[in-house]
């Protein structure tokens, strides 16, 4: 299964889709399927071709709207994203200019675990279960219907299920530049913290794991666990059919990177290609 830092490398080719239509649409859907080629645990140096579906719903009301002049702020209920695999975010709170909103946004989502029988190098370290994730985003975008320009803001997110009770900060940034009419290239590049709990479960060796799969101790402690790069090609082939494709390298950083399942085992340099083909209602 693919942690969080993985998930996002995916989302990088599936949830850009979504934006590429207008922003302040009233609703929208969009369905789509794709695949993934990615590690098959966070750290290791074997790759797995896997499936990737895609569900997505946004919803904007008129507080969405950005002003003609000056600037506008509004509280409340703003915007509305769900879909599959990143969760719900509502928009609740937002500085709006003509050119750009500073918005915050409440959500929730589900971290993938980890199997041990996804690797030989995972054998005696046990399973972590998938997670529910609370999330707070702060991000300034770019108010035109394409989102042509730059993204960029500061995530919070916290395993609320007990599983890791782990905590991480994330900042990020991206640019989306048009290549064509129909198409845009989005670059965008992230920076991620983890608390303790959330380093010592991904990529620690406890005293009774060390003893049943043969690692040695170790004891990952809270710091920057991983830095990103990604590209994203999104083309709008048709009046409702959207084909994206995306290449991102992510590396794993200081106790991650030290880590006997990464060190030893498998690489700090991690890679993920990925495409989908959808349809926006």
């Amino acid at each position: 299964m693919m942690p969080s830092v993985l998930r996002r490398a995916a989302l990088t080719a599936f949830a850009g889709l979504a934006f590429c239509s207008a922003a302040h649409a009233e609703s929208q859907l969009i369905l789509g399927a794709g695949a993934g080629w990615k590690p098959d645990y966070l750290g290791s140096d074997d790759y797995e071709a896997t499936p990737l579906p895609m569900l997505y719903y946004g919803w904007s009301g008129e507080a969405a709207a950005s002003p003609a002049s000056g600037y506008k702020t509004s509280l409340g209920l703003i915007d509305v994203q769900a879909g599959f695999p990143n969760g719900v975010d509502v928009g609740v709170a937002r500085v709006a200019t003509p050119t750009r909103n500073f918005t915050l946004r409440l959500g929730g989502g589900y971290r993938f675990g980890r199997d041990a029988d996804d690797n030989d190098a995972l054998k005696g370290m046990g399973d972590i279960d998938g997670q529910g994730i609370a999330r707070i985003t702060l991000a300034s975008e770019p108010a035109n219907p394409r989102r042509i320009g730059t993204s960029y803001g500061i995530k919070y997110e916290a395993d609320i299920t007990d599983e890791t009770n782990g905590d991480t900060f994330s900042l990020f940034v991206g640019h989306t530049l048009p290549v064509t009419p129909r198409t845009t290239l989005t670059l965008s590049g992230n920076l991620r913290w983890a608390d303790d709990d959330e380093m010592q479960a991904y990529f620690g060796v406890s005293p009774a794991q060390a003893a049943r799969s043969g690692h040695v101790r170790f004891e990952a402690g809270s710091g920057f666990s991983d830095a990103g790069l990604s590209a994203r090609l999104d083309w709008s082939f048709a009046e409702h059919w959207l084909l994206s494709g995306g290449l991102g390298y992510t590396r794993l950083l200081g106790d991650a990177a030290d880590s006997p399942l990464v060190d030893g085992d498998g690489s700090a340099n991690q890679f993920i290609l990925t495409t989908a083909i959808a349809y926006r209602f």
